[in-house]
């Protein structure tokens, strides 16, 4: 899946964690792990996780994978992510 709708949706998990970092209050306490998004396009999802390494977050997630698609398009997806995030950070 892609489109303006996705690319969108992409932009809006940047600006949210932003939003997130900086309301965060409890940094001691609670970390906040940004979320790569940016559906089955390779090219969405390298532009969400390198804005998601470039805010040094305390963890890492892979959104936007449901099961349903198809196994092939799903570890595409999940090798990418993996190979971009940091290897020294929680991810899941």
């Amino acid at each position: 899946v892609t489109g303006p709708r996705v690319e969108e949706a992409m932009h809006r998990t940047l600006r949210w964690i932003d939003r997130c970092a900086a309301a965060h209050q409890r940094p001691q306490s609670q970390n906040l792990f940004g979320i790569v998004q940016g559906g089955l396009d390779a090219n969405l999802r390298a532009i969400c996780l390198k804005g998601m390494v470039e805010r040094d977050l305390p963890g890492y997630a892979i959104g936007g994978l449901s099961g349903g698609e198809d196994k092939n398009s799903f570890w595409k997806v999940v090798l990418q992510c993996c190979q971009g995030l940091p290897r020294d950070k929680p991810r899941y």
